[in-house]
């Protein structure tokens, strides 16, 4: 049995930890190969771990997080001496980086555009934000860029981050590899939800503990929310940050703590699938999104949802969507107080529209990981 060393180090908010262990799942239901897990040490990762403790294909390896020079220590010198003593035949960078010295193929997953978007360059530099731009974005992008390079095989989840790569490197001498990561099959996705518009709507805003990021652009969320307030209009929002987190933020305004439902981190699938009720609108604001597990998520959910009118929106989750211009609030507003003059047939047919056209769209991809696996092995093979 052939063994396959997965670095999943760097992930553990709850967006990767889902796409992690749909991943995991996919090795598991097709034994073919055994893999030793490289991971971080965290809350998260630890109920990852005791949810696949009972499969022997799996060998989970917990080291600290001691920053970036560790990591590069341990995903080179460290990784060389493994695959040596293991018989490693191939490495799995799940989080996007890349190895200098070790000579047995690898498969690198693009899942953060971050490091890749000049749109996003854009932002930083026009709100002068250069220094955090050189912090947050440049430094790593060098870094990541030159382990790009190196990669053959790139595993991506839709072909807008190809077209993104492409402004960066030259994806001519790559070999990508489209990958479904999210559950894509007709019966994952729920019935679309009931909308009466003559009650109360709630706005849903999902986002982690990175909220004030620009790429996050909560500010075009409040913005709107403020001039529904202002408006007259009886409301709700829901968003998954804390009181204390989110009022700390100058981004945020309190006059919608009246508003607001503050869940805080939520901890499982189970907290989250109750976000997704009836009279619900997901509200999205990212300027670059890979996927956007979170907008899918309420997609498959049945609910109604708004997202940047952005190429990776079209790719990802189709015309139908309902979609504003990024950092114009005023068509955000529009887009919203149309909302109220939609009927519930309306609502429910567009929303089964969206449904029907990401079903479709995820066909063509890979579904399990395995199957990437083993065409790489087999070229490898053949060389």
């Amino acid at each position: 049995m052939k063994i396959i060393l997965i670095n999943a180090l760097g992930i553990q908010d709850s967006g990767g930890i889902t796409v992690l262990e749909k991943m995991l799942l996919e090795c598991v239901v097709k034994v073919k190969y055994k893999y030793y897990i490289f991971v971080y040490e965290h809350s998260n990762i630890d109920n990852l771990i005791l949810e696949f403790t009972h499969y022997k294909s799996l060998v989970f390896i917990k080291i600290q997080n001691r920053g970036i020079v560790h990591r590069l220590y341990v995903e080179n010198l460290y990784f060389s001496t493994f695959v040596k003593e293991k018989s490693i035949s191939l490495i799995y960078n799940f989080s996007g980086s890349n190895q200098f010295i070790t000579k047995i193929p690898s498969l690198v997953k693009v899942q953060n555009l971050m490091f890749y978007s000049k749109k996003l360059d854009e932002v930083y530099k026009s709100s002068n934000l250069l220094k955090l731009w050189v912090k947050q974005i440049w430094l790593k992008r060098v870094m990541f860029l030159s382990m790009l390079k190196r990669s053959t095989y790139i595993e991506i989840q839709s072909e807008h981050v190809k077209n993104s790569l492409e402004e960066f490197i030259n994806v001519k001498d790559k070999i990508f590899y489209l990958k479904n990561d999210f559950s894509a099959d007709k019966q994952n996705f729920k019935i679309p939800k009931n909308y009466d518009l003559g009650k109360k709507l709630t706005f849903l805003y999902i986002v982690g503990p990175h909220f004030s990021f620009p790429h996050k652009n909560i500010q075009d969320f409040v913005k709107a929310m403020s001039t529904l307030k202002e408006s007259g209009k009886d409301f709700n929002i829901k968003i998954t940050l804390s009181f204390e987190e989110i009022n700390s933020s100058p981004l945020w305004k309190s006059s919608l703590n009246e508003n607001t439902i503050f869940t805080g981190y939520l901890k499982n699938k189970y907290e989250i699938q109750a976000l997704f009720q009836d009279n619900t609108v997901l509200v999205s604001t990212s300027i670059i999104e890979t996927l956007g597990l979170h907008v899918i998520e309420g997609i498959q959910n049945g609910i109604l949802c708004i997202a940047p009118n952005e190429f990776y929106s079209k790719s990802v989750y189709g015309e139908e969507l309902l979609k504003y211009k990024l950092f114009d609030v005023e068509m955000l507003n529009y887009i919203i107080s149309n909302i109220y003059t939609m009927t519930e047939k309306e609502i429910q047919a567009k929303n089964q529209s969206i449904q029907t056209y990401m079903i479709k769209n995820e066909a063509n991809k890979f579904y399990n990981v395995v199957n990437i696996f083993d065409k790489i092995l087999e070229k490898e093979n053949n060389v």
